[in-house]
């Protein structure tokens, strides 16, 4: 499965929604914010569904992953350019992330909780390198994923200000060395265990 894109506009009133293109869905949480002081609130989050790809692009078996809240610019040369805050999914498979709140090329603006508009990929572990990581002093490291040769389309995915996950319903605060792991061969073992 090489990189795969879209717009989408998602209908908060109709939730559950699936993307079979993607192997995603799409559920309204509401999610415990990490400091337990305020209300919860409710949030569209993705999830992977690699069971609904076709056969030409199953990617087998997605029991666990890491959801992570961060920032995340996608840069594609066949014009896409994305960015702003959103979610990375990491599964022992593949990479999926949606860009909920920020633009698209062109000044299209996202956004969920308004528009319903946001932007999804999704493409395989195997198919980037290991990332380049630009360490800063007080804030969360930078992960830059570059797509390996050959690729139909090459890009570029940066994930920045990694500081928050979101598992069964309750944010956590996420770590450099938790990226380290999750990207990791004993952390993809762990991710394809049921």
């Amino acid at each position: 499965m090489a990189l795969k894109t879209a717009s989408l506009t998602i209908d908060r009133s109709r939730l559950p929604q699936k993307w079979d293109d993607l192997g995603i869905r799409f559920e309204l949480h509401s999610v415990a914010k990490i400091k337990a002081d305020g209300p919860a609130r409710d949030m569209v989050l993705l999830r992977p569904a690699g069971a609904l790809l076709r056969a030409e692009s199953a990617v087998g078996p997605e029991p666990r992953w890491n959801h992570i809240l961060c920032g995340i610019r996608m840069k594609a040369l066949d014009g896409t350019d994305v960015q702003g805050a959103g979610q990375l999914i990491i599964t022992g498979q593949r990479f999926i992330g949606m860009v909920d709140s920020g633009t698209a090329a062109g000044g299209r603006k996202l956004s969920t909780n308004t528009t319903g508009a946001a932007f999804c990929f999704t493409f395989r572990r195997d198919d980037v390198y290991q990332p380049e990581i630009t360490k800063h002093r007080l804030t969360p490291s930078d992960f830059a994923f570059r797509s390996k040769e050959p690729q139909p389309v090459a890009f570029r995915l940066q994930v920045f200000s990694a500081v928050a996950y979101v598992a069964n319903d309750k944010m956590g605060y996420w770590y450099d060395k938790n990226m380290l792991h999750c990207l990791s061969e004993e952390g993809r073992r762990g991710l394809l265990q049921a």
